[in-house]
């Protein structure tokens, strides 16, 4: 959810400098920084010490504002500095949400996507060293094929645990609606030629397995198997959304 979407900004943008290197290096260490945060955060909660959560929180974060610094002042994007702030706000709520035991929820897991596909127009607009209306887009395709994965894996642990059958339907209900409108408006944004077929090829394979749930809820589960599918997918998501917008 952090990579994939920075590798689809680079390969859009087609223009690759040393101002990626930077927002890699930037990115990447905020986002190490985010479990000693989330320790630092739940200690400080209950009154425990966390001296050592919180030096290596400072750590990541200084170096990652290292990066950011040098990123924006020495290629003079000052506008990333609104991309920081709305990233530190996502974090800062996902954090919030996680420490409450609630970063598990639909709401929590779609914030942090919101945060961590932001990658995706960052990359591209640091390489194009402007902003345009592709960057948005690729963050839309990023966010809704990353979403699509809250609803399948949440119908799936909750049809294999008996101890949450309640919330069995509930959550068949959710994942059909997202990925019955998901399908359909793929589907027509490809037809009126708002959208390349090579888009409806990127998402294919998420909304396979995510009917295929649906029609026959899966009883076994085999999460080494599950985890290599869920990286083929996103290596497909990642060949086929950059040919679509590398058309453009």
């Amino acid at each position: 959810m952090l990579y994939v979407p920075f590798a689809v900004g680079a390969l859009v943008a087609a223009r690759f400098h040393l101002s990626l290197i930077l927002l890699l290096a930037a990115v990447s260490f905020v986002f190490v920084s985010r479990e000693p945060m989330l320790d630092w955060y739940r200690a400080l909660s209950r009154g425990k010490p966390a001296a050592e959560s919180r030096r290596m929180m400072i750590l990541y974060l200084s170096l990652g504002a290292l990066f950011s610094l040098a990123l924006v002042i020495g290629y003079r994007m000052w506008w990333m500095l609104a991309l920081g702030a709305l990233i530190v706000l996502l974090l800062g709520t996902n954090l919030y949400q996680a420490g409450r035991r609630e970063d598990r929820t639909v709401l929590a897991e779609t914030t942090a996507i919101f945060g961590l596909t932001l990658t995706a127009p960052a990359a591209y607009c640091v390489a194009r060293e402007a902003w345009d209306i592709t960057g948005l887009l690729l963050w839309l395709m990023c966010i809704l094929y990353f979403t699509s994965s809250v609803f399948y894996v949440k119908l799936r642990v909750h049809w294999l645990n008996r101890r949450r059958q309640s919330h069995r339907q509930p959550s068949w209900r959710r994942c059909a609606v997202y990925h019955t409108f998901l399908a359909a408006g793929l589907i027509s944004l490809a037809l009126s030629g708002n959208l390349s077929s090579f888009v409806l090829i990127a998402f294919a394979p998420v909304l396979a397995r995510s009917f295929w749930q649906l029609v026959r809820p899966a009883t076994q589960i085999n999460l080494k198997r599950v985890g290599v599918l869920e990286i083929l997918y996103s290596l497909v998501f990642l060949v086929f959304i950059s040919l679509s917008f590398g058309r453009r």
